[in-house]
């Protein structure tokens, strides 16, 4: 199956990666973004000093213990700081050995099985549950599953680059997530050859078109739209890659390509990097000079960070804006949640490609009318669906964050 996205935009930037995984600085350290904490309440499993395998547990989410993160790293956890109320301010790791940690393969595949190994080896928070954008509960029950195989950000990595190292290891992921659903599971990908072959309830099915063609949301809008109280699954192809990994070999791997790219990077190109990778570490040497800064993410949606995001597939380094020049500065740099004029233009209502009325929601969006919003479609939506949204409507507002707000307050009425 094809789907061809008529809308989108097309943004330009210098310093596209090169599309080959070439060598990265080694990081010696990774840590626990504070992205990768949001909805969590951390029980923190291990204490200062003491030496993890890759694939340990330290930290459980509190609510849902069934939930753990797993250190993407071997080494010994070298710092452990904590904020108000005891909640987990900062964890590190300081690399040292390639000890990884051996998880008991099932036997026979079944949701249970699958769910336990996946709950066990920190892979569960690969999930992204819509709406509302959690990572979805042990034991409930997608609609369907999203697979994101293609990614159509600026300065993104070529999908398929990354997949040519591993395509027995997404087929066989592919397979465990047909488990853990009833419905359809989508394998999205850029044109080609198919990455997976069709089956019962398996589709592979190819987007052509400029961002956001790769969204998940573009995805599931066109496929299986969140009508009746549906929920759907989102995955990075690379977890799924990871999945299928495990089920082969029972290791789990910390280890990810990502694009570092931008203005300010010397060599942009594809690397391998652990997940929390200190990004200091990484461009140290890699860049130019005069001010600049290092996002954890794309130039759209991507956010300053000393780590890697858990859900990000790219680093961005772009120079420091001068000043409000906008054109100096590709990424978001939205001052306030207030409401705010929205001035309609061809670009605002190509920026979702979606069958939504754009004008309408971002103008609910920044007045924080959270019911109409819903009724305009924006449960199909997360913080990343936004970013395009709030570059074509010159930055007036972050409508991630409004966006944000708008489904607390009906993920909270439920």
């Amino acid at each position: 199956m094809k789907v061809r996205i008529k809308g989108g935009i097309e943004i330009v930037l210098r310093g596209q990666p090169v599309q080959a995984i070439q060598a990265a600085n080694t990081v010696q350290t990774v840590g626990t973004p504070s992205m990768d904490l949001w909805g969590i309440r951390p029980d923190v499993l291990v204490a200062e000093g003491d030496v993890v395998e890759e694939g340990t547990a330290l930290f459980r989410d509190r609510k849902r213990p069934q939930i753990c993160f797993t250190a993407a790293v071997s080494g010994m956890v070298s710092e452990l700081t904590f904020g108000a109320q005891r909640q987990l301010a900062s964890l590190r790791i300081t690399a040292g050995g390639h000890a990884r940690r051996q998880f008991k393969r099932p036997v026979a595949a079944s949701r249970d099985s699958i769910q336990a190994l996946l709950l066990e080896s920190g892979l569960w928070p690969s999930f992204v549950a819509r709406p509302f954008g959690r990572i979805p509960d042990p034991g409930s029950t997608p609609d369907a599953v999203f697979v994101t195989a293609l990614d159509t950000r600026p300065l993104a990595a070529d999908a398929s680059i990354v997949q040519a190292e591993g395509r027995e290891d997404l087929a066989r992921g592919v397979s465990c997530l047909s488990h853990l659903t009833a419905g359809p599971v989508f394998v999205c990908q850029a044109p080609g050859e198919p990455l997976v072959q069709d089956g019962d309830r398996l589709r592979c099915v190819s987007f052509d078109g400029i961002h956001p063609a790769g969204l998940a949301a573009t995805h599931v809008n066109r496929l299986f739209p969140l009508v009746g109280g549906r929920t759907v699954w989102q995955v990075h192809y690379q977890d799924a890659m990871a999945m299928g990994a495990l089920m082969r070999s029972g290791e789990v791997s910390g280890q990810r390509v990502v694009a570092l790219a931008g203005e300010g990077v010397r060599r942009p190109r594809l690397v391998r990097i652990p997940r929390g990778a200190d990004l200091d570490e990484l461009v140290q040497g890699e860049v130019g000079g005069g001010a600049y800064q290092v996002l954890s993410g794309s130039p759209l949606g991507g956010r300053p960070s000393r780590y890697l995001g858990r859900h990000h597939w790219q680093v961005t380094v772009w120079p420091r804006p001068p000043s409000e020049t906008r054109r100096n500065w590709p990424g978001p740099r939205a001052q306030a949640l207030k409401p705010s004029a929205v001035i309609a233009s061809a670009a605002l209502s190509r920026s979702l490609a979606l069958d939504l009325p754009v004008l309408p929601l971002v103008r609910a969006l920044s007045v924080g009318d959270a019911e109409t919003a819903a009724r305009l479609g924006c449960l199909e939506l997360l913080e990343e669906d936004m970013a395009l949204v709030t570059y074509a409507s010159g930055e007036a507002l972050d409508l991630a964050a409004l966006l944000r707000s708008a489904l607390d307050v009906l993920e909270a009425a439920q």
